[in-house]
């Protein structure tokens, strides 16, 4: 109804401007605001289609490239998982030898958070949440001495020294202890390797997950879970160009994967453009109903619009002109559907990469075209669906009355 209103002062100003135009303007115009509401609604419309079909195209074509863009250059383009702790020297001598910048090795053991404070954790987290997500499976654990990078502890300290004989500590991702309701000082029950493991909660950390570096949402103190079995995983990046030396790294450590992320990034994107292609063949049944609509409008204004073509070439108006008049009619109606795409567009995606995707947001130079394709779009199909009141004879009708 805003939006709606909105247009209705526009188009009533934009009247007044063109006060002193010449004809074809001013008959055009007239008639568009002849029916206020409908060219209202048709414009809003016809906007929220063009709208959703420019906001696909910006999600598809940029926003991986422009999330992309912002990572570092030296940002890790490999993971590697499963290493065996037999392996692990090797490995990371051979990621020395070929001058990869990598992470630390981390310990990786599975384990799944049973209960807090002695109360069974299904029925303290809401179903749908991200500490639910962390019930329902194992989580990966780890131990580290320091802190580790893209890791800030918001609640707490970092431990400096091993547990003894007391509960060992843990570090909780910030977003998980919030959906857990976790605050420093709460005890966690772990099922680790068949065994319950005792922790206490000494700090929160947020996380920078665009690092491609290994996070973790529990991060327990050295000394705690070293006598089970673990296996280790790291990122590292390798300069482009060593094809053959990935795939020699994969075949002297069989046991390990390694997982190149712009192949993942590659399928992301081909997953991401099938989806969208799906949407965008919605949208163009969408913009064929709403072509439908537009034309059933017409037929219920063309008596009207006859009669009046009639009237006015038997006033001596060329054919020329009352053409031109519905050009502009329906071109105007056509672009302010695109002006108001456009700008809808702008403000969602400036929403969207700043709010929800926290990346930088810069403007949309082609959104301008749309105004142009909304005007061309719907002023040639205007002209097409009211062609019966130019082709008629005004003697006809006339005579009819």
């Amino acid at each position: 109804l805003g939006l709606g209103g909105l247009l209705l002062l526009g188009l009533q100003s934009l009247r007044r401007l063109l006060a002193g135009a010449s004809l074809p303007w001013r008959l055009g115009l007239g008639q568009l605001l002849r029916h206020p509401l409908a060219a209202a609604g048709q414009a809003l419309a016809f906007g929220l289609i063009l709208l959703s079909m420019a906001l696909i195209a910006l999600l598809r074509t940029e926003l991986l490239d422009t999330w992309q863009n912002q990572l570092p250059k030296d940002a890790p383009n490999y993971f590697a998982l499963n290493i065996l702790p037999a392996d692990k020297e090797a490995f990371g001598t051979r990621l020395m030898q070929l001058q990869a910048t990598a992470a630390p090795l981390y310990p990786v053991v599975p384990g799944r958070l049973i209960s807090i404070n002695g109360q069974a954790v299904q029925g303290l987290v809401s179903k749908d949440s991200s500490g639910d997500k962390a019930i329902q499976r194992d989580l990966s654990l780890t131990w580290a001495a320091n802190l580790p990078a893209g890791n800030e502890l918001t609640e707490g300290q970092w431990w400096t020294q091993d547990p003894g004989d007391g509960i060992p500590g843990v570090s909780v991702e910030a977003k998980v202890a919030q959906s857990l309701k976790l605050k420093l000082g709460d005890h966690l029950t772990f099922s680790v390797g068949g065994a319950r493991r005792e922790a206490q909660v000494t700090s929160l950390r947020s996380i920078n997950w665009d690092n491609f570096q290994p996070n973790f949402f529990m991060i327990f103190q050295p000394g705690t879970l070293q006598d089970l079995p673990a296996t280790y995983l790291t990122s590292f990046y390798l300069a482009p160009g060593h094809d053959r030396e990935i795939i020699e790294l994969s075949r002297r450590f069989p046991a390990v994967t390694i997982l190149p992320i712009e192949a993942l990034l590659a399928q992301l994107r081909s997953i991401l453009a099938q989806v969208t292609i799906a949407v965008e063949y919605v949208l163009l049944f969408v913009l064929a109903a709403g072509m439908a609509v537009l034309f059933s409008g017409l037929q219920s204004t063309l008596d009207e619009r006859i009669r009046q073509g009639a009237l006015l070439r038997a006033l001596g108006a060329r054919r020329a002109l009352l053409i031109k008049a519905r050009r502009i009619e329906f071109g105007l109606l056509g672009a302010t559907s695109g002006l108001l795409a456009a700008i809808g567009a702008e403000l969602v995606s400036l929403v969207l990469y700043r709010f929800a995707f926290d990346l930088p947001w810069h403007p949309h130079p082609w959104l301008l075209l749309l105004p142009v394709a909304g005007a061309l779009m719907v002023g040639a199909a205007g002209v097409f669906g009211t062609r019966k009141a130019l082709n008629t004879s005004p003697l006809t009708v006339l005579r009819e009355g």
